[in-house]
């Protein structure tokens, strides 16, 4: 991982960091002015905040190590599970939320000093918007699911806070203060599903799921690259999976079995490139496995002068997603 990578990944943690310690005195002191269940809710969501991000920096601290003897394929998983904690945490708050403002339905509160409460809030929303978009974008540009999550959270705390705002505002006009309470059902409720969708990907993630978008990617790309290697007979079993913003792919391929090392060595580094441009910036680590072809590829093989052809093509094989994770049409186990 380059050393601009990381130290970004860094920063950006310890900016959210000391923000979210930031917004949480400000909407205590707010809470304290006002005693509003929607202020609560969103100095709740900012405990979550602090307590998460600090979680996630010590996460993207151990996810930047290099492998080691006991983790050979790094330690980007941490990501994931930071993801999942942060989720969590997320859905804690919100379950708060939400029993704080039936209570405060049940047995009524008095609320004050809304005027400055909702500046003190504004204030802090529209820190939170321009903190959780900087923070998607760093995470998108340096694949980390860490910062990612965290940037979502902290825009989802900045829709609580202008909602504590339109709360404070709405009883200001109205005088009615049910409003408060209901709209931090509301708020608690947008949290709750935020929160799900955080342990939703970070489940995934720590299960190796596929995402079947990329997979398409690379089939297409290698299909297109086959017109001119005709030497690339078939492809099956390919996988893959991520380990924070590294992918881990490995695949078959069947080459005529007459091919040299060198030959065989030119092939796998074709490969790789294919697969890499596809992947574009993020990190790769292939392990591609050739098989040597055997007279029962030959109705599928496009070798135009094969010297050892069995039977002519009589089979167009076309590469998609679907294909290239599959089984050859033909008995693999003979192959490998």
């Amino acid at each position: 991982m380059e050393t601009s990578s990381i130290t970004l990944k860094k920063r950006a943690a310890l900016i959210s960091l000391l923000i979210g310690f930031l917004m949480f005195f400000g909407k205590i002191g707010a809470y304290i002015l006002t005693g509003s269940a929607a202020v609560l809710s969103d100095a709740i969501e900012s405990i979550v905040h602090i307590i998460a991000t600090s979680f996630a920096f010590y996460s993207l601290l151990l996810s930047t190590k290099p492998p080691d003897k006991e983790h050979p394929y790094g330690h980007g998983k941490i990501e994931y599970f930071s993801a999942g904690f942060e989720g969590a945490m997320i859905i804690i708050a919100a379950i708060s939320i939400i029993i704080y403002a039936v209570r405060d339905i049940i047995t009524g509160k008095e609320i004050s000093s809304l005027d400055t409460g909702a500046a003190i809030i504004t204030g802090a929303s529209i820190v939170n918007l321009l903190l959780g978009l900087y923070l998607i974008r760093t995470g998108k540009k340096t694949n980390s699911i860490v910062l990612i999550a965290d940037g979502k959270h902290v825009l989802t705390d900045s829709i609580t806070s202008f909602g504590a705002v339109a709360a404070l505002i709405l009883v200001l006009l109205t005088n009615i203060k049910l409003f408060d309470p209901v709209i931090a059902i509301i708020l608690g409720l947008n949290i709750l599903w935020t929160g799900k969708n955080l342990m939703r990907e970070s489940v995934g993630g720590l299960m190796n799921e596929t995402d079947d978008g990329v997979i398409e990617e690379i089939a297409a790309a290698l299909q297109k690259s086959r017109n001119v290697n005709p030497d690339w007979i078939d492809i099956h079993r390919f996988r893959y999976w991520k380990t924070g913003g590294k992918f881990m792919v490995d695949f078959h391929m069947i080459v005529p079995y007459y091919q040299n090392i060198k030959e065989s060595h030119d092939t796998t580094h074709k490969l790789e490139h294919v697969v890499e441009s596809v992947l574009k910036e993020k990190e790769a680590e292939l392990l591609i496995h050739l098989d040597p072809c055997n007279p029962k590829c030959c109705f599928v093989c496009s070798m135009p002068e094969c010297p050892v052809r069995n039977e002519p093509r009589s089979k167009e094989v076309h590469w998609d997603g679907k294909k290239i994770i599959s089984r050859a049409y033909y008995d693999i186990d003979e192959l490998t």
